[in-house]
């Protein structure tokens, strides 16, 4: 479905009974987080308990957890990665976006490897069927035009964007004219805003970002009646309850145990909406004590 207030959204097609898989949506895209690359093989996703020894002796941006899977990569890529063969030159000038911190060269690291993939299936795609594909669907996923609240933060974006395009300029790949900087910007607010972190433990550590094209369409609630079941080439959304024909399917973006105001700041921050579902609408308006959910994992969101 979609509305003006809600965008595209997920909604039940029949009856749907707790347990059900609503969506199974392979990775679009993956990357590790900058400060775990040494750890996370780069094509399995295997996390080693210490640095990883085996690296593409090229950019020395890229380890493995065996020769193995460096030669596979380099040659085939994997489920959300583009053979490393396409980004390798890209990536040996990719420092100097490091300093405009942690969070925008994850996110451009991320982009690089979207485009890649997406080179690689345009060459195999109709033009007429595009708007079928993962690209059509790429592209029409929620983004935000900029809002910079003083010139330096413009002016610090110019000068991201001019890296970025230097690096799209040594790939063999990239055949369209440079993104113009708010091109630029819109192709990153659309991974910002529709990303899902990847999980290396229980405990909440997360190695990187993937973005999952399917599980994008779900929309958010501090009450969902969905669960996602991370991985990283695929993400899972399981139904917790039982979910009428034609009401919408939600999950929770965040951690949802949170108070109202910080679950509200957190979605501003990280998505750009305000959350007015009837869970925060009925504690921000009475001071209500929030309700902590529990995954029972047997299919179960137990509210405690």
């Amino acid at each position: 479905g979609s509305s003006a207030a809600a965008g595209r959204f997920m909604v039940a097609a029949s009856q749907i009974a707790p347990d059900d898989v609503v969506c199974d949506a392979p990775a679009y895209c993956v990357c590790t987080f900058e400060e775990w690359r040494k750890r996370v093989c780069a094509s399995c996703f295997s996390l080693a308990s210490g640095r990883l020894t085996v690296r593409c002796p090229n950019c020395e941006h890229a380890f493995y957890c065996s020769e193995q899977c460096r030669t596979r990569h380099r040659i085939e890529g994997s489920v959300g990665s583009a053979p490393h063969g396409r980004v390798c030159a890209a990536l040996r000038r990719f420092a100097p976006l490091r300093k405009y911190g942690k969070s925008t060269a994850n996110v451009l690291r991320l982009l690089l490897e979207a485009l890649a993939c997406r080179a690689d299936a345009a060459d195999a795609t109709d033009a007429a069927d595009a708007a079928d594909t993962a690209d059509g669907l790429f592209d029409a996923l929620v983004h935000h035009p900029p809002h910079w609240s003083q010139p330096k933060e413009a002016q610090e974006w110019a000068r991201v964007s001019a890296a970025f395009r230097t690096l799209l300029s040594r790939c063999d790949w990239w055949h369209a004219p440079p993104p113009s900087d708010d091109e630029l910007f819109a192709l990153v607010s659309r991974l910002d805003s529709n990303i899902f972190g990847c999980f290396v433990r229980d405990d909440g550590a997360i190695f990187g970002h993937a973005c999952y094209l399917q599980a994008a369409t779900f929309n958010h609630s501090c009450e969902p009646n969905c669960v996602a079941m991370r991985g990283v080439a695929r993400m899972r959304i399981v139904a917790q309850e039982a979910v009428a024909a034609g009401e919408p399917l939600t999950i929770s973006y965040i951690d949802a145990n949170r108070p109202v105001h910080a679950r509200r700041k957190d979605l501003s921050d990280h998505y750009h909406f305000t959350c007015d579902c009837p869970r925060c609408t009925a504690e921000a308006a009475n001071g209500a004590v929030r309700t902590k959910l529990t995954y029972g994992g047997g299919g179960a969101l137990r509210r405690d």
